[in-house]
Parts: structure tokens; C-alpha cells; sequence
């Protein structure tokens, strides 16, 4: 690739000092040249028509319509567009979700310059970047997926029977096992869900369609 092509940058942030404080990180990078900002995102596939750019920054939580929202837009109408989430949450969901949408970069709001470049030349090179601290609540939910797909039939059958407000006794009697084991199963469960509590635990339940 050529080393004095500039990049063309452009950053979507309801916020003015966010986007400033992008712009005076940028000023002196050789390879970035800023094409374009909004505090709107309704605005950006509109201005992205009259300002062509090679990467893409967004928040992701603005008024109106999502960075969730404005990545799936963007990529839809500008495939080769890069994307890279710029926020101040880094929750496993929310991560799951911009990837989902098509992003090739996620950093937090308190990133510092070199690692602005370091995920901006990544991610221009074709390759994809995301910070330490996102790449930690990647691997947490990965890890807590994977305790999910260890709850056993046993497991899952007894998680039923507590919907349907059994107690350990009655559960004993009807899966034909003692109390004393109902209560190791339970142990396991609440651990396996990271749950504290039966209200918690149905929850969880209900989301990952047990019950």
C-alpha cells in the first residue's frame, strides 16, 4: 500500500469535545485526513455520499438512531467503509452487537493517541483491532457462553422444575434422587448462570429458552 496515501477519516459523536479531541489526535498523523464529522447520525449517509471516506469512527449511544443502527446502514449502502466503535461502554453485549453490525474496530472513549493509530492502521490494512479491555469482555462472554453449554439434562430438567415452584423435597421425590443432591445440583446451577437468586435464575433462564 502506498505510504502517502491519506486515509480519510470521518467521526459521528452527538458530543462536540469527543469529536474535537479525535481531530486534535489526528492532526499530526500523515496517513489520516479528516473527510467529514456529525453530531447526527440521520445525517451521515448523506454526507458520507459527498465526502468519500475510507474509515468510518462512531459513538454508540446518540439520539435518534443508534451507532448499532448507523453501522448496519453504512455498510449496507458503503461496504468497503471501515468501521470502528468509539465508546465509553465496553459491555460484552453491546460489543456482540456493533460486531454483528459490521465493525472492524472497537476502543473506548479514553484511548489515547497511539492506540488510535495502531486501530486505525489496523483496521485500514484490512485487519480488524479492538483494546485490551475490549478483548477482555470478548473472552468473559466466551468464557460465559461456554459454562452455559455445561448445564447438564439433570441440570436443565431441575431449573424447570423450579419455575414451576417445586421445592428441593418435591423435586427429590420426583426425580427419584435425595434432597441433599437437589441441593448440589442447585449450587452448580446458580454458579454455571452467575446467578444469586430463583427470580434471577428464571430470568436467565427464560433468555436462553430453558423455560
Amino acid at each position: 500500500m502506498n505510504n502517502h496515501h491519506q486515509h480519510r477519516i470521518f467521526i459521528v459523536d452527538d458530543h462536540q469535545l469527543v469529536i474535537e479531541g479525535i481531530r486534535s489526535l489526528l492532526a499530526d498523523a500523515p496517513n489520516y485526513l479528516l473527510s467529514g464529522f456529525s453530531h447526527l447520525p440521520l445525517q451521515v449517509l448523506e454526507l458520507l455520499d459527498e465526502n468519500p471516506t475510507d474509515i468510518l469512527l462512531t459513538d454508540i449511544s446518540m439520539p435518534l438512531m443508534s451507532g448499532i443502527e448507523l453501522t448496519r446502514l453504512v455498510k449496507k449502502k458503503f461496504p468497503s467503509i471501515k468501521i470502528i466503535a468509539i465508546s465509553m461502554h465496553s459491555e460484552g453485549v453491546v460489543i456482540k452487537e456493533m460486531v454483528d453490525a459490521g465493525i472492524s474496530g472497537y476502543i473506548l472513549k479514553n484511548t489515547g493517541r497511539a492506540e488510535l493509530i495502531e486501530a486505525l492502521d489496523r483496521v485500514r490494512s484490512g485487519g480488524t483491532y479492538f483494546g485490551e479491555e475490549i478483548t477482555r469482555e470478548i473472552l468473559n462472554s466466551f468464557t460465559a457462553r461456554d459454562q452455559e453449554q455445561k448445564l447438564t439434562n439433570r441440570e436443565i430438567e431441575i431449573i424447570k422444575l423450579i419455575n414451576e415452584e417445586y421445592g428441593n423435597k418435591q423435586i427429590s421425590s420426583k426425580l427419584f434422587i435425595s434432597e441433599r443432591t437437589v441441593e448440589t445440583h442447585r449450587k452448580n446451577i446458580f454458579r454455571k448462570t452467575n446467578t444469586q437468586s430463583v427470580v434471577g435464575l428464571l430470568k436467565y433462564a427464560a433468555q436462553h429458552k430453558f423455560i
